[in-house]
């Protein structure tokens, strides 16, 4: 045998044994679909997810962030991780396959982010989710969207009947749609993706979020009135494909469940610490903020809970009461 026959053949052996080991590693491409910008706190708090998963699986999963709704929407990402195209999202919108959800966004529910993390650790929401399973999702993990306040370019806002009238932007959930009703609004419920460009033509007056998402979303270019009225704790949602999951190894899947987890104490930590210095920050950007009185808004917007008491029965009056006690 010539050496040059011998040197091909040795790297042709070489190549079968690096491909043969290559392929006996499960490789897996883990995309997350995010509508918000790398200025949130959502974005750092993926990349906080993906350097775990990467180092704990020794490359066997790589993590790609899909931010500023290159995807589209929540709803539009949501489904995409419910038909398996798309392996983990952050929603909003999760009533749209669980619609008992709602009630947890209903107004002053919490007291504060102490209160949401007892409620957390509690399981009261992980049970509700049993239901989604039955459409391909897994609730992985949930991380702070934030108590919501108003903006709007017509007014400040001082108390509820400051907001009667208003053209008022909120997510498509039934939640705050029945909210800013009791409240005299004319609600219009649109994706966040879309929320820029309408109070940009005034399609709507005004919208209501955590300051994160004005700040991340830039909204303070486009409104001028801030009124901190905490009317709303939410909650955002990180759903995964079970069809995805259930594709890795028992021991990749732990981990990924496992830093999913993590996630969620790591941005509750981040949101609550940013919280001061955003509201700073929109002020030196030029909103002029108020402070209105919670306790009339409270008592405009009581009769909401009525309205899911009637719609999801005793198990909604059930899970409610369970989250009060824990305050």
């Amino acid at each position: 045998m010539s050496r040059k026959l011998a040197r091909t053949l040795v790297g042709v052996l070489a190549f079968v044994a690096l491909a043969a080991s290559t392929s006996a590693i499960a490789q897996h491409t883990l995309r997350i679909g995010l509508v918000h910008t790398p200025a949130h706190s959502y974005y750092e708090t993926f990349q906080f997810f993906k350097e775990n998963v990467e180092a704990r699986t020794e490359g066997r999963i790589s993590v790609q962030i899909i931010h500023s709704g290159q995807l589209g929407g929540e709803r539009e990402m949501q489904e995409m991780v419910a038909l398996g195209t798309l392996e983990m999202s952050l929603t909003g919108v999760i009533v749209v396959y669980e619609p008992m959800f709602a009630i947890f966004e209903l107004p002053f529910l919490y007291t504060n982010r102490d209160h949401v993390r007892r409620v957390i650790d509690a399981g009261i929401i992980q049970e509700a989710a049993e239901g989604l399973l039955a459409h391909d999702l897994r609730l992985v993990s949930m991380v702070e969207n934030g108590f919501r306040n108003i903006t709007n370019s017509a007014r400040p806002i001082d108390g509820p009947s400051d907001v009667a009238g208003l053209s008022i932007r909120t997510p498509e959930n039934a939640a705050q749609v029945e909210t800013f009703r009791a409240l005299g609004a004319v609600v219009t419920p649109m994706a966040f993706t879309e929320l820029y460009g309408a109070l940009q033509q005034g399609v709507v007056d005004g919208q209501e979020n955590p300051l994160q998402n004005i700040m991340s979303g830039r909204l303070y270019e486009v409104q001028s009135h801030l009124a901190i009225t905490g009317h709303i704790y939410n909650l955002a949602y990180i759903v995964a494909s079970e069809a995805f999951l259930n594709r890795l190894a028992d021991e990749d899947r732990t981990i990924v469940l496992e830093e999913a987890l993590a996630m969620s104490d790591f941005q509750l930590d981040l949101a609550e610490a940013q919280e001061d210095e955003l509201l700073t920050e929109l002020i030196e950007l030029g909103m002029a903020v108020t402070y209105p009185d919670q306790e009339a808004f409270r008592d405009a917007t009581a009769g909401v809970y009525d309205l899911f008491f009637d719609r999801f029965g005793e198990q909604a009056q059930t899970y409610i009461a369970q989250i009060q006690e824990l305050r």
